[in-house]
C-alpha cells in the first residue's frame, strides 16, 4: 500500500487530539473508516504508531518520530499546493513583501517606485515582520520575497543574497553635548546610557556593537531596548540615551535627534540586508521586482 497524502492528515489529528473520537470530528469524519486508516498507515509502515487502551491513546517512539517528519510534509504539501495555484492564477497580479525597518531607508522604496511605474494594475501587499517570521511566511507561500538581516541558519530550502550592507552611526539627543561634534570616537559613549534592540532581534549584531564597545575599554550601560528604529529614535529625542543606528536611518529625519559619526569602528560592524526567496520563483511580478533589486544594488 503507498502512504497517501491524507493518510498523514488523518494521522496528524489522531497524534495532535490522542483520541480517535475527537480526531473523526475535526476531521469531518466518523471514527470507524479513520480507524481503518490508521490501521493501513502502519500496515504499509510496518510499524505500530499508537498504543490504545479503552481509556487512553498514546504514541509509541515511532509515532512521536513519524509526527515531526509528518507535520513537516504536510507544511510543504500545502506550501506547494498554495504556491501551484497562486503560479496558475497570475490575473491575481499581487506580490507579497515582507521587511525588516532597515529595509525602508533606501532599498526598498526605491524599488517600490520604479515596479508601481512598470507594474500599475499589481497589488502589492508589504507587512513589516521579524526574519523568523519572513522565513515562516516564505515556507507557507504567505510571502514572495523578505527583506531580513543575515546571518542566516536552516535555510537550505531558500536563496538568499546580500544587498546593501550599512555602517553605523550614533545617534544623540539633540541636547546632549556631543551633538554639535563633526564626529566621535567609541570611547566618547562611554558614560552614555543605551538604546538598543534587543538581543534576541539581532545576537549577531549586538554582540559586535558590545564587542567594540569592549574594546574601546566600556561596557554600554543598556536602559532601555526596542524593537523598532523609529522607537529607538524616538527614545532618543527624548533623552533616555544614545544608540548606534544604521547610517540609512538618517532618511527618518526625527526631530531631536543628532546623527554623529563614529571614528574607528571595526569593519564588521554593519547592519546588513539580505533579499530572501523561494528557488526558482514562478512568479513574474516576482522575478520583476527581484531583477530590479539586483539592478539597484549593482
Amino acid at each position: 500500500m503507498t502512504v497517501e497524502l491524507h493518510h498523514l492528515r488523518h494521522f496528524a489529528a489522531v497524534a495532535d487530539e490522542l483520541h480517535f473520537g475527537r480526531a473523526a470530528e475535526r476531521l469531518g469524519m466518523t471514527q470507524p473508516p479513520l480507524s481503518q486508516s490508521i490501521k493501513r498507515l502502519e500496515a504499509a509502515l510496518g510499524v505500530t504508531l499508537f498504543e490504545r487502551s479503552r481509556r487512553k491513546v498514546m504514541l509509541t517512539a515511532a509515532g512521536r518520530v513519524f509526527q515531526e517528519e509528518a507535520k513537516r510534509a504536510l507544511v510543504q504539501a500545502d506550501a506547494a499546493i498554495r504556491l501551484a495555484r497562486r503560479a496558475a492564477s497570475e490575473e491575481i497580479a499581487q506580490l507579497s513583501i515582507g521587511f525588516v525597518s532597515a529595509a525602508l531607508y533606501r532599498l526598498l522604496p526605491d524599488a517600490l517606485r520604479r515596479f508601481r511605474r512598470r507594474f500599475p494594475d499589481v497589488e502589492i501587499r508589504l507587512e513589516e515582520q521579524s526574519t523568523e517570521a519572513q522565513l515562516a511566511g516564505l515556507r507557507d507561500g504567505s510571502l514572495d520575497i523578505g527583506f531580513v538581516h543575515p546571518p542566516l541558519q536552516d535555510t537550505a530550502d531558500l536563496t538568499w543574497k546580500t544587498v546593501s550592507r550599512d555602517r553605523p552611526i550614533a545617534a544623540i539627543p539633540a541636547a546632549h553635548d556631543l551633538a554639535g561634534a563633526a564626529s566621535i570616537e567609541l570611547t566618547a559613549l562611554a558614560d552614555c546610557d543605551f538604546v538598543l534592540f534587543p538581543g534576541r532581534q539581532g545576537p549577531v549584531l549586538q554582540g559586535r556593537i558590545i564587542q567594540a564597545c569592549r574594546r574601546a575599554g566600556f561596557l554600554p550601560r543598556i536602559v532601555q531596548e526596542a524593537q523598532r528604529m523609529h522607537t529607538i529614535l524616538s527614545l532618543v529625542a527624548a533623552g533616555l540615551g544614545v544608540s548606534l543606528v544604521p547610517s540609512g536611518a538618517r532618511s527618518l529625519g526625527l526631530d531631536g535627534v543628532v546623527f554623529v559619526p563614529v571614528a574607528g569602528l571595526p569593519d564588521d560592524l554593519a547592519w546588513e540586508l539580505a533579499m530572501i526567496r523561494r528557488p526558482r520563483s514562478a512568479r513574474r511580478h516576482a522575478r520583476a521586482f527581484i531583477a530590479m533589486i539586483d539592478a539597484l544594488g549593482d
